[in-house]
């Protein structure tokens, strides 16, 4: 469930976004849907990865249900942003795959767009409090 509520919210955040990378307003719809839902693909990976290490660091699966540990969420958010960094710095440098717009607003040290930086810190904490209302809202029902 969380993989679905964080693609759903990624796949909105990389529409929103578009203007922000080069050749993206002039590319076709159907092009700039199938690049934004490639995008979130990889975003909801990425989430559910991260959130596979926080679950790891604090031993429990499920962690997203309880009573959330700064460990937990910290290392969810330290791997996805380091991931998000990493995985910007090699597609706009060696890997090619998008360059920024001219308005995309960079991080001096970094190099990486704003934008990216941004969704990862936003997206997250969104989904979070989302899956974990659906699945206490679910549990409630079941009782």
């Amino acid at each position: 469930m969380f993989w679905s509520v964080s693609f759903f919210l990624h796949f909105f955040w990389e529409m929103i976004q578009v203007p922000f990378f080069d050749g993206m307003r002039e590319a076709p719809h159907g092009a700039v849907i199938w690049l934004c839902t490639r995008a979130a693909v990889g975003d909801a990976n990425i989430a559910l990865f991260a959130y596979g290490v926080a679950a790891l660091a604090v031993r429990n699966l499920f962690w997203i249900q309880g009573p959330w540990r700064s460990l937990a969420l910290g290392s969810f958010l330290a791997v996805g942003l380091l991931v998000t960094v990493l995985f910007e710095a090699w597609a706009t440098g060696a890997g090619e795959r998008w360059q920024y717009s001219e308005s995309m607003p960079v991080l001096p040290l970094l190099g990486t767009g704003v934008t990216p930086i941004l969704q990862w810190i936003l997206i997250p904490l969104v989904s979070f409090y989302s899956t974990r209302w659906m699945y206490r809202g679910w549990l409630k029902k079941e009782q």
